[in-house]
């Protein structure tokens, strides 16, 4: 009898049915599972019979639930979301590290102007010249302490970037052996939903640490690339990112992509972490680096070469007050051996005759050379550093905010079709099983019926 084979395939179709609300239903809570769906289609008696009304239905295929356009949104927005969060972090310990009163330059050059300002009342006061010497050693320490703390979180940059790497590199591993395995159960005839939404998971995760394009292919692999084209992953083969320490500075680093035999240079921004980790160093860390450097050598050469134009209390020509290593300035500026009679206040050495000191005080408002921020006072210069640090921050910030929601926006764009409802398979479930149930009724007549039939004989 037909019926009983027609109800055996829409009890068959309905179990499959059952099976992947099922599925869905048990991976409500899976991170970047996709639902699935199990597509039905009517099955033809394939005999030319009019009264024929066919031979039930079959399950033609178990579909993944997904929109690659919106997947790929989300990969986007997590390399922008990603580069954002590491700039404005960076950026906001930058601006709390000016931002303390320890190591404030201005508030040290306040200080010695303070001390300088009262040895005037009486140039010869070993009190007041020793006073002169603590506030620049205090100054001093807070150049050194200072360029101490740029160089510990440009050391860190320069931890995170290793990190950063090595876990790209992994996911590129793990991505190409998926690969592998879609392209294995697609040629088997299985389902490889479950690969699929492993594979988009490691992407997403990749996407976070470089800016990525990704191409599907006829098999069943997806191509994996930067923004740029350097190749990443191709169907089970990946390659490697490399950083090589800048010749000039070690916590710099030139970016590349080992693939095959080959290398590609990396040029530009790659995005994600480690675009904003080198892009934050190049940008602003080392500026900045390089701007202290230049305000330590103009303090030290500037009023070094005012203190050699007077004679000490003994009349002896003057001595410099501060020394530094001229490849490092900030970090190694200090004051030398010199006493407070040796302190030269005077041109022609006459202890009341303050007319050197009075050159000194002046040299809080000489316009000096600082890279990046042109030629003004030291003063100047580091309010301008501190104030120019807390706008980037404040745009990074703003930044961060607004990347943040298009990142959340597309995650939920992407769940709206594909995460599991769990209103909707609920409803699901009492629809096939009200069908299963339905199936087994018919057969049950069936029964009946060749029961009734049996009877007459």
């Amino acid at each position: 009898m037909n019926l009983v084979n027609i109800a055996l395939s829409g009890l068959n179709a309905n179990r499959v049915a059952l099976d992947v609300t099922a599925q869905n239903v048990a991976n409500i809570n899976t991170p970047g599972y996709s639902r699935q769906q199990a597509l039905t289609a009517s099955v033809g008696d394939g005999k030319y019979n009019k009264l024929s009304p066919g031979m039930g239905v079959e399950v033609t295929s178990i579909r993944r639930v997904t929109d690659q356009f919106l997947v790929k949104q989300t990969w986007s927005t997590n390399s922008l979301a990603a580069y954002s969060a590491g700039y404005t972090t960076a950026m906001s310990q930058l601006e709390n590290t000016l931002g303390a009163d320890g190591f404030s330059v201005s508030a040290g050059l306040d200080s010695l102007n303070a001390a300088l300002n009262d040895a005037t009342v009486k140039p010869e006061s070993i009190p007041y010249r020793q006073q002169i010497i603590n506030e620049s050693e205090a100054l001093a320490r807070r150049f050194n302490t200072l360029t101490e703390s740029l160089h510990n979180q440009h050391k860190d940059m320069s931890d995170q970037r290793t990190a950063a790497l090595n876990h790209a590199n992994s996911l590129m591993a793990n991505i190409a052996d998926v690969n592998k395995q879609i392209v294995e159960m697609q040629g088997t005839g299985g389902n490889p939903a479950q690969l699929m939404d492993t594979r988009d998971v490691l992407i997403g995760e990749l996407s976070q640490i470089v800016e990525i394009k990704t191409t599907d292919q006829p098999d069943g692999s997806m191509q994996v690339t930067l923004a740029s084209g350097q190749p990443l992953v191709m169907g089970s083969d990946y390659g490697q990112l490399t950083a090589k320490p800048d010749p000039s500075d070690p916590y710099l680093a030139d970016l590349s992509v080992d693939f095959a035999s080959q290398s590609f240079v990396i040029d530009h921004s790659v995005g994600g972490k480690l675009g904003a980790i080198n892009d934050y160093q190049t940008e602003v860390l080392k500026p900045n680096q390089v701007a202290l450097d230049d305000m330590a050598k103009a303090l030290a050469d500037e009023y070094n070469a005012v203190l050699a134009t007077g004679q000490d209390l003994n009349g002896n020509p003057g001595k410099p007050l501060f020394s530094y290593d001229p490849a490092n300035p900030a970090a190694s500026l200090t004051i030398t051996d010199i006493s407070a009679e040796e302190l030269a206040f005077s041109s022609d050495g006459t202890p009341g005759n303050a007319d050197v000191l009075n050159d000194l005080i002046q040299l809080s408002n000489k316009p000096v050379s600082v890279t990046g921020y042109g030629s003004l006072s030291l003063n100047d210069a580091f309010t301008a550093m501190v104030g120019e640090t807390a706008i980037k921050a404040r745009q990074a910030e703003a930044d961060y905010e607004a990347k943040a929601a298009m990142n959340k926006q597309a995650h939920a764009a992407r769940d709206n079709v594909s995460a599991v409802n769990s209103d909707e398979e609920a409803a699901n479930l009492m629809t096939f099983a009200n069908a299963h149930n339905a199936n087994m009724k018919v057969i049950s007549t069936a029964n009946q019926l060749f029961d009734s039939v049996l009877q007459l004989f």
